[in-house]
């Protein structure tokens, strides 16, 4: 029988989030026992590598270059060649906290890609098109995702297969590979075409899109009806727009930055305005 693999990646900078809270939190909130943790590295540093080991998490030395939200793809399909799975869960390590089991996700529509879309409109196809590809696959991939949910990378997922298929298509069609955003794009363009599954967002809820508030009580995320959250995401593309200050796992974090949450979501409303009363 296959194991199951999560696979994230890391660098120095972020190497201490990753263990004290996103690894910690994974530990004590999944049962682990089928499943390999895989690290892809780009930079870790000596006492971080070696925590990791003792804790038997598999390091994979990532490439030098590329930014790191595509190269992760391409690192990932590396691994993925020489170790074979039954699923794979790719998921961001510097943003995310787990808070409970996800041993449901991982067995349940096993064919098919599992993910959550951002909550409010943000524009993101609009904006991350742009000059990331050729120009007769520009319009391909328009014509596929426009007006289309935006279906986040930063939680995947998938089944063995198809995942690598996924990631070697990121490989051949991005053009700009140095860019933030078109992993996102390419995701996008091949799930509207090969089938995926929406899941539950406390799988991978973004404060940072939600519409409706969530609470945090002793550190702990809750959905406003007073579920927990699974998987915490506290995602942005730099940290001084992401709407939790203190993230991490435990009572003593997670404090909710109410000024960037407030003119985030005002944003995401007119852009959301913006693009039903302007789409084409």
């Amino acid at each position: 029988m296959l194991k199951n693999v999560i696979i994230t990646c890391s660098n120095e900078k972020s190497g201490d989030f990753l263990i004290n809270h996103w690894l910690k939190s994974l530990k004590e909130n999944v049962n682990l026992k089928n499943i390999d943790v895989v690290i892809i590295d780009y930079g870790l540093s000596k006492l971080q590598k070696t925590f990791l080991l003792n804790e038997k998490i598999i390091l994979f030395e990532g490439m030098n270059k590329y930014h790191i939200v595509n190269k992760r793809f391409f690192d990932a399909e590396k691994f993925l060649s020489k170790n074979k799975y039954d699923q794979v869960l790719f998921i961001d390590g510097g943003d995310i906290i787990f808070q409970d089991e996800i041993t449901s996700v991982f067995n349940k529509d096993k064919n098919t890609f599992r993910v959550v879309p951002l909550g409010m409109e943000v524009l993101f196809f609009e904006w991350f098109i742009f000059d990331n590809f050729e120009k007769k696959i520009k319009e391909k991939i328009w014509k596929v995702v426009k007006n289309k949910p935006v279906i986040n990378a930063g939680v995947i997922f998938a089944p063995y297969q198809k995942f690598v298929s996924l990631c070697l298509l990121m490989k051949k069609l991005i053009k700009n590979k140095e860019s933030f955003g078109p992993d996102q794009i390419t995701l996008n363009y091949f799930l509207y075409q090969d089938g995926f599954k929406f899941i539950d967002n406390k799988y991978n809820y973004m404060m940072s899109t939600e519409e409706k508030r969530f609470v945090v009580k002793k550190g702990i995320f809750y959905k406003p009806t007073g579920e927990k959250i699974v998987i915490v995401h506290n995602s942005g593309q730099m940290d001084f727009f992401r709407p939790i200050n203190n993230f991490g796992y435990g009572k003593e974090y997670n404090q909710i930055n109410h000024m960037i949450y407030n003119v985030k979501k005002t944003q995401y409303q007119i852009l959301g305005w913006y693009k039903k009363n302007f789409k084409d």
